[in-house]
């Protein structure tokens, strides 16, 4: 579905990305792993145009996006959740999901509203709170949740579980796998490795810029080259 092809990306005249080439299948729940300065993170901001192209091509089915301004990528039907800055901490729970669905036809909001609200029943019992006093969990699932109200068929998730418990962690894996089910294709960089490899389908890891392994998830946690060489877990 999106398909990255001898992709050297990063930041002014800094190059993260070197000669990467992957693709991430339709309808498919895949991680994206690696240390620290991997390049995760710039993969996702070369998916949504938020950074220095140097070389390389990012096609989503046919159409090329690089050279797209982010807008007009994101209504290609690509929902982009970063790490921060994801929220209004000032707006209420609900303001922040009225401001999401706005981008709906009016007479869709409401019921999708109510889907939102037996997907994500934590948000609807935290309405009338304050975003910026959610926990990281919830904040975690509020941003998820307005991204999901733009009926994505993709979304691509930057360290979804960072700095969670891990019974929180699991929690938000749970949602991600739900959506998986629904038909969205998720791409979501992650550091716990071992746990989201429990829940998705699909792994790539990056090492330096580059693709160090391509494998199912089980094939993944099976290979203890890659997790103990390249993610560091035990």
């Amino acid at each position: 579905m999106i398909t990255v092809d001898h992709l050297t990306a990063g930041y002014g005249k800094l190059e993260i990305l070197q000669d990467l080439s992957l693709a991430f299948a339709a309808e498919q729940f895949s991680a994206v792993l690696g240390p620290n300065g991997s390049g995760k993170s710039t993969l996702m901001k070369a998916i949504m145009g938020l950074n220095t192209i140097f070389s390389g091509s990012i096609t989503l089915r046919t159409r090329e996006l690089i050279g797209m301004q982010t807008e007009a990528i994101s209504k290609l039907g690509i929902a982009y959740v970063p790490q921060r800055e994801n929220i209004f901490t000032e707006l209420s729970v609900l303001e922040n999901l009225q401001l999401g669905v706005r981008i709906l036809p009016r007479d869709q909001r409401e019921n999708a509203l109510n889907e939102l609200f037996e997907l994500f029943p934590i948000l609807g019992r935290r309405k009338p709170q304050k975003a910026g006093q959610l926990s990281g969990g919830e904040h975690r699932m509020l941003a998820i949740a307005i991204a999901w109200l733009s009926r994505p068929t993709i979304m691509l998730l930057d360290e979804p579980s960072a700095g969670l418990a891990p019974a929180i962690a699991t929690d938000v894996f749970n949602i991600l796998k739900e959506l998986s089910q629904q038909g969205i294709t998720l791409i979501v960089v992650e550091q716990n490795a071992r746990r989201i490899l429990q829940h998705c389908d699909y792994a790539f890891v990056l090492r330096e810029g580059r693709l160090m392994f391509d494998g199912s998830a089980q094939a993944c946690l099976e290979d203890e080259e890659t997790i103990k060489g390249y993610l560091g877990v035990h």
